[in-house]
């Protein structure tokens, strides 16, 4: 499928197929007595916006197998901050969300996710 290009915290209106990460939910897991430090995971949201519903889908799966394969002790930049990714847990499997509206022709599919991270 190629490239789609990737948003943050929103999307234009073009083009028809891209990403969107968004913030969610995280999980306190406690914490550390020895540093006062919090265990947390960061909930993770990823939207997929395709104008084909196949397409859609394809590439909506693509990401949660790499979410399950690949997320483990890489960087991520978001603007100028560079986040470590220690590992990353799917909560979902794709979720078809259906069109953006009735009438609208985009197809919405999203991945959840959990996510250890700390900014590098």
């Amino acid at each position: 499928l190629g490239a789609w290009p990737v948003y943050a915290d929103g999307e234009p209106d073009k083009p028809d197929s891209c990403v969107t990460v968004y913030d969610t939910a995280g999980v306190l897991h406690g914490r550390n007595m020895v540093t006062g430090e919090m265990a947390e995971h960061h909930g993770v949201q990823v939207r997929i916006r395709s104008a084909a519903h196949g397409a859609g889908y394809t590439k909506a799966r693509a990401i949660a197998v790499s979410i399950d394969q690949d997320l483990y002790l890489e960087t991520v930049t978001i603007g100028t901050v560079v986040y470590l990714v220690w590992a990353a847990k799917r909560t979902s499997d794709v979720l078809r969300l259906g069109k953006e509206m009735p009438t609208a022709k985009r197809h919405l599919f999203t991945v959840n996710a959990l996510v250890s991270m700390r900014e590098s």
